[in-house]
């Protein structure tokens, strides 16, 4: 006894005509598998290449946006805010810059800046005027 007749034994006869329906059934699964793997790779490729172009654009224009800033040097500032502190001789070119010495060197925090003068002179011209 050869190896083909213990096998014929063991699972019976091959009926190569049903052997040849279910590889031909399991050829067309595949086929459709792979269709549907070619499609999603295809949809990926070509959402790949819109976010290139996405991205490229999106760079040109953060380039445009990255210019140099042509900043005024420290002598060009006029300093003309200056601090009020006796034996303090500092002054700022703006008023941000007075206050946050003045909280930093000083530990004061000035309650009112120019905008809240402006607004309390505001109120005040509105309510002598309302009356």
């Amino acid at each position: 006894m050869d190896q083909s007749d213990n096998f014929e034994q063991d699972q019976g006869p091959i009926d190569y005509y049903k052997e040849s329906i279910r590889l031909y059934y399991y050829n067309i699964v595949l086929h459709s598998y792979l269709e549907r793997v070619n499609q999603e790779k295809n949809e990926i490729k070509s959402k790949l290449q819109k976010f290139q172009v996405l991205e490229d654009q999106e760079s040109d224009i953060s380039l445009e946006d990255k210019r140099k800033r042509n900043r005024r040097s420290a002598v060009e500032i006029p300093r003309s805010h200056v601090c009020t502190i006796s034996n303090c001789n500092k002054s700022y070119g703006s008023e941000g810059s007075l206050m946050q010495h003045m909280k930093i060197k000083h530990g004061m925090v000035v309650n009112q800046d120019k905008i809240g003068q402006v607004l309390d002179q505001f109120r005040f011209q509105y309510s002598s005027n309302s009356n």
